[in-house]
């Protein structure tokens, strides 16, 4: 066992803060610039502290700490960020999407969350599990994974356990090296994490130019979208090698990099405050306490960094009374009183086969899981609640051995014939014991937003005149010289083109109002899972193409919305019969490729249609709804209708 000081604990924990605070505060101005940059430091630059979610959410989890103590779950963590935290942008979105449908962690952080899933937004969050677990990097990667996992899946998860580790170790070791090891040994080492770490540390060995490590890594790491993980858990460290411990250097090298500017320079600032100490950066500096500023609702004893770290030393000593036995903190104040949550005798929890989702016609396994924490066998009934109009047994008997788990594997379907499927689906699953309160676990099933599908529409490469019997079309094939003329004519046999200003169908064909004879004009339904769609999974021709698409899409009320549109090849998007965005360009995918405020979306019923075309390999599309504009929440309640049932309706 290792021995701390109090005193020291206190004062590594108060240097935390402040480097974070700091180091934060001087990257915060230039967030999201990606150029190389050549800034010189300005003391008037922290002058004033700014908010920043990478100290938000860990000063509300430790408000949650507080209350729950050791046994604190991840679905705690998430009630608080769903309701303590009011902006949402990228992953925080997402999670709140997830949550609020009854999507819990992990897979909240996972499903449908395919543009952030690898962000910034838990590796910034990494510090309090290292402050509350002193000298025990396992004990803050296990605590950082459970905070990880609602709002990001795998290498982001990583990223934040290895910054904890490393911070937790920090408090008995200032060896950058060995600190460095330490945070690797608790994340796969055939993770990209480690991968990207290992690289990162080499290179810098490697080269006396912080500049030229930064090509290196945006060459093999980079990405455009500037909260992206991998490329500023490289910049960190970066600016930790090449700033000589000083929090000043260090943050100007992690800031003059660009990118995630805040979250670099933060979180390098925290871990040289750790390892340094609040008295060492008074003294070198002239710091004192800056205070910090918050931006959720998690009420302090005041905005002091003191008070802050006297409180998160205060959860460091419940856990290393009740958890952390790896280190003793000696010569501390009492550790706080805070009542132990009780173990339920069972717990109930879900595992999906596959993705949380189901679509029209379609059935979707669910294991449900029962485990036993006492010492005898229990047996009982477990039933299921599900949406109206939905199928599955409804109730079975069973038996959970003690200290074991039990499961029941329910198959759930969506009939063809039902009206309506909503996008949040709210099931209940029951455990009932004679003489016992019943146990229930609220969980849920994302309804598919249900799409008709039109195409493909297509052209040949050259327009060809009607032929005759025997008539040679090479004839037709134009061609200027021998290689423009081979070109030609084996474009006509091995490809198609698309014309994305052509009208293949009209507003009366695609609205189902007009008849066609024509296959490619009878739509077919298609359940698309996540906001996002790509045209090879709903279409099985593979070359240029054009298909349309239409959702009736039903909202609960009439709401003002911002429209935000992500495309990688042209599209043009209508709404209750009104073109509202159209593009015509290649883009590289994000959620975000255009946003349409302002518009009035009514109660009931809108019919969306959009054209999409393909030119290459692919073409991706998303459409999702936010409540004012970038970086909002977004809505999380809509419907679709049946368009079989419409279709049946209409030939009726």
């Amino acid at each position: 066992m290792r021995r701390i000081e109090y005193k020291d604990y206190l004062d590594k924990v108060y240097g935390c803060w402040i480097g974070k605070g700091v180091a934060g505060t001087i990257g915060a101005p230039y967030e999201g610039a990606k150029e190389l940059m050549d800034l010189e430091y300005d003391p008037s630059i922290i002058e004033n502290m700014l908010p920043n979610d990478d100290l938000d959410l860990q000063v509300l989890w430790l408000s949650v700490l507080e209350e729950k103590g050791v046994r604190f779950t991840s679905d705690d963590l998430a009630d608080a960020f769903l309701n303590r935290c009011k902006y949402g942008p990228g992953e925080y979105a997402y999670f709140k999407k997830n949550y609020t449908r009854g999507i819990h962690p992990p897979v909240s952080g996972s499903f449908n969350n395919r543009y952030y899933c690898e962000g910034m937004g838990c590796p910034i969050r990494s510090e309090i599990w290292g402050c509350i677990a002193p000298g025990n990097p396992a004990l803050a990667a296990e605590l950082a994974a459970k905070d990880g996992v609602l709002d990001h899946k795998w290498e982001s998860v990583y990223a934040e356990q290895f910054l904890s580790a490393l911070e937790a170790a920090a408090f008995f070791e200032s060896d950058l090296d060995k600190l460095i090891d330490i945070g690797l040994a608790q994340i796969p080492v055939g993770s990209k994490a480690s991968l990207l770490i290992r690289d990162v540390w080499g290179w810098c060995k490697a080269s006396s130019d912080w500049r030229y490590v930064r090509s290196q890594i945006l060459r093999k790491y980079g990405h455009p979208d500037c909260t992206n993980m991998p490329q500023n858990i490289g910049i960190t460290l970066l600016g930790l090698y090449y700033g000589g411990m000083d929090i000043i250097e260090t943050s100007m090298v992690a800031l003059n990099c660009g990118f995630d500017t805040d979250c670099t320079c933060s979180t390098a600032g925290a871990i040289i405050g750790l390892i340094q100490g609040a008295d060492y950066l008074e003294q070198k500096y002239g710091f004192g306490d800056p205070g910090f500023k918050l931006g959720v609702d998690a009420p302090r004893r005041s905005d002091r960094n003191l008070h802050l770290a006297e409180d998160t030393c205060a959860m460091g000593l419940h856990f290393a009374e009740h958890l952390n036995k790896e280190v003793e903190i000696v010569n501390a104040p009492p550790a706080p009183k805070i009542a132990l949550q009780p173990i339920p005798s069972v717990s109930i929890s879900v595992e999906y086969d596959g993705i949380p989702a189901i679509g029209i016609g379609e059935t979707s396994g669910v294991k449900i899981v029962f485990e036993n924490t006492t010492d005898s066998d229990i047996t009982g009934k477990a039933s299921l609640s599900i949406p109206k109009g939905w199928v599955c047994d409804r109730e079975t008997s069973i038996t959970i051995p003690a200290r074991g788990k039990s499961h029941w594997n329910v198959a759930i379907s969506v009939p063809v014939d039902i009206g309506v499927l909503n996008e949040a689906n709210h099931l209940e699953a029951t455990f009932s014991v004679d003489g016992i309160e019943p146990i229930t676990y609220r969980f849920g099933l994302t309804g598919a937003s249900v799409w008709t599908v039109f195409g493909p529409f297509w052209q040949n490469t050259v327009d060809m005149p009607p032929l005759e019997i025997k008539e040679s079309f090479y004839s037709h094939i134009p061609g200027d010289g021998k290689d423009n003329y081979a070109d030609n004519v084996r474009q006509y046999h091995l490809n198609t083109t698309v014309d994305p200003k052509r009208e293949y169908m009209t507003m009366e064909e695609v609205t189902g109002k007009s008849a066609t004879g024509d296959a490619a004009k009878e739509g077919a339904l298609v359940n698309c899972y996540e906001d996002f769609i790509s045209v090879n999974d709903v279409i099985g021709w593979q070359g240029p193409c054009a298909v349309y698409m239409v959702r009736r899409m039903v909202s609960p009320e009439d709401r003002a919305v911002c429209v935000q549109v992500g495309h990688t090849d042209a599209y043009q998007l209508w709404i209750n019969g009104k073109l509202i965005s159209e593009r015509d360009n290649v883009d590289w995918w994000t959620l975000e490729n255009a946003h349409i405020h302002g518009f009035r979306l009514n109660k009931g019923v809108n019919e969306i249609v959009v054209k999409l075309i393909r030119r290459g390999a692919k073409a991706d599309f998303s459409i999702t709804f936010t409540k004012s504009g970038p970086c909002a929440e977004q809505y999380w309640d809509f419907a679709s209708e049946n368009p079989l049932i419409r279709v049946a309706e209409q030939a009726g």
